[in-house]
């Protein structure tokens, strides 16, 4: 049986991650076969899709080859998927100072489809989804196929001294449960905008749901990439006030160690929560869906590729410093520093309104600046100034984007 810790994988010092980094080239990236490079013009560089050109941990990339050399490509074993549950515990306890029974977690094939099955077998038929915005974007559109409305809950913007630049609007959350909602969406960290939520917010939110009876669905796929020096994760099921009844926790290691196509998330969820799960024939259908080779994956970075992780951090850290104080210097452009993740979330109103950018900034910039970004109408409805721009990508690459942007605007 092929074991992700039975082959040691090479050591590599952050100085040279760094080096490996700094010397990638848009051309090198596109050569790799990517969708985020491929589906693009070759001038443009491409900044849109959630996923890192950094490559990944050396002790996943030495237990996929094993997997590969014994072709272990069959129906999932016991031990691989108990090894990988057990590694999920593991970096939870050591990570977050969450312990997690062994039963209270399953593998799935990723996060929308946990989502999917909890609105479509754990809450009212026709019930209302809640999603604070702007919101990853596929929490938009999912609902509506499962003929749900989706009821778009701006954020609150501060000045970042005295109030976070983005928090949740828990007074219009709590209207939206009051109105018969069934179920929250909670992306913390937060997507687009790299918010990590604090305690007092995370305790607001299970109180509501608590006193309305909605689901919270926490999707806390970017955990394991909130950036060194600041902010810390709370698990939100974690908390003392959140029902277990009413409480589903989707993560995965796709994110932080680059791996969204090897397919193995995983849910947890204890209590009546599980028990709805585990009785419903669709439901628990899903862990027979994840991916063998994900799970091996899976296994190896929490286990073995933390230190891999940790230095991407902090060269993210590097990169959005320095990226972000180089577009706060345009004028008609504002950005906030992120707390989490590798995506900067960039308001061009000004730039907008005095007529620099015409139409939709995204496709004028990815026009007139050859830089790929997301529309930000694509997070809620009321974003249309904004663009997502991703900077997991080498630095010579993000410095690259920011002149090209720049000049755009100059």
């Amino acid at each position: 049986m092929s074991q992700s810790s039975s082959r040691p994988a090479p050591s590599l010092t952050s100085s040279d991650l760094f080096a490996a980094f700094d010397a990638l080239t848009p051309g090198q990236a596109r050569a790799r076969g990517s969708a985020k490079w491929t589906e693009r013009p070759n001038a443009v560089i491409s900044a849109w899709v959630a996923e890192m050109d950094l490559g990944t941990a050396p002790a996943v990339t030495a237990a996929l080859r094993h997997a590969v050399d014994d072709a272990l490509f069959g129906y999932m074993p016991t031990p691989v998927w108990r090894a990988c549950r057990s590694a999920v515990i593991d970096f939870h306890r050591d990570s977050f100072g969450w312990d997690i029974p062994e039963e209270d977690v399953s593998l799935l094939p990723d996060v929308l489809s946990s989502l999917r099955a909890i609105i479509s077998r754990m809450t009212r038929p026709g019930s209302p989804i809640i999603a604070p915005t702007p919101a990853y974007m596929p929490f938009l559109r999912i609902p509506g196929a499962l003929d749900r409305e989706v009821i778009e809950v701006p954020a609150l913007r501060g000045d970042g001294v005295s109030a976070p630049v983005w928090s949740l609007d828990l007074e219009g959350i709590e209207t939206a449960m009051a109105a018969g909602a069934g179920l929250l969406m909670l992306c913390n960290p937060w997507n687009p905008v790299g918010r990590v939520l604090s305690a007092a917010e995370l305790d607001a939110v299970a109180e509501l749901s608590a006193k309305h009876g909605v689901i919270v669905f926490a999707d806390e796929i970017h955990s394991s990439l909130v950036l060194p020096g600041g902010a810390q994760h709370i698990c939100y099921a974690s908390r003392p006030g959140a029902d277990p009844a009413l409480t589903f926790t989707a993560t995965s290691a796709s994110k932080g160690w680059n791996i969204p196509g090897l397919h193995c998330a995983q849910l947890i969820a204890s209590g009546q929560a599980r028990a709805r799960f585990n009785a419903d024939p669709l439901c628990s259908s899903l862990p027979g869906s994840a991916s063998i080779l994900g799970a091996i994956a899976t296994t190896a970075a929490l286990a073995e590729g933390r230190g891999w992780n940790e230095a991407v951090r902090e060269y993210l850290r590097g990169t959005l410093e320095t990226i972000t104080g180089r577009l706060n210097g345009i004028d008609g452009a504002s950005v906030t520093m992120p707390e989490a993740t590798y995506l900067t979330w960039i308001d061009f109103s000004g730039a907008l309104a005095d007529g620099r950018i015409t139409g939709a900034p995204a496709e004028f910039l990815e026009r007139e600046a050859g830089v790929s970004m997301n529309e930000g109408v694509t997070f809620g409805s009321d974003y249309a100034a904004f663009c997502r721009l991703n900077l997991a990508t080498g630095r010579g690459i993000a410095d690259e984007a920011a002149d090209r942007i720049t000049a755009a605007l100059a």
